[in-house]
């Protein structure tokens, strides 16, 4: 994440002229590797399969992913598919026939997840540029402060 800020000649941050950029790759699905597809413990039926994600994703966006899958979960038809993210992929556990229905849904919580993350990131950017803003204006009152304090003494 990187803030940009403009400043006039005299290197003062004009409050019309802040531009805060927050820089961030949307996670995505990169393939599938049949080979790390297995068996779900404890079940026949359900399958663990791993999708590599473009990125590891942070912490942060893990859990913005969990909760929009969990959201997309309850209003679906197929419920008990599971998604999470393990070392850098993203894994669904469902049967092998589930994989098709639910892979839409998949791409589209991880589409909504981006949204969100770089939202929050942008949010909190502009949270810590007001910050920043504050201490600078706070520091300059400061210095105005001291300088009419000691403006005027006669040392002769």
């Amino acid at each position: 994440m990187t803030a940009r800020t403009k400043k006039d000649a005299a290197g003062v941050t004009p409050k019309e002229t802040v531009d805060t950029t927050v820089e961030f790759e949307p996670i995505k699905i990169t393939r599938t590797d049949e080979s790390k597809v297995r068996r779900a413990s404890g079940s026949k039926a359900r399958y663990v399969i791993p999708f590599p994600l473009s990125a590891k994703p942070t912490r942060d966006w893990e859990d913005i992913f969990d909760d929009v899958w969990r959201s997309h979960r309850k209003g679906s038809a197929v419920p008990k598919v599971q998604a999470y993210v393990r070392k850098g992929e993203l894994v669904i556990e469902c049967t092998l026939g589930e994989i098709k229905p639910v892979f839409p849904t998949l791409r589209v919580s991880l589409d909504s997840a981006n949204e969100k993350y770089l939202a929050s990131l942008k949010h909190q950017a502009e949270k810590n540029e007001k910050k920043r803003r504050k201490r600078e204006e706070e520091r300059l009152l400061e210095k105005t402060a001291v300088h009419e304090a000691l403006d005027g003494l006669d040392f002769s």
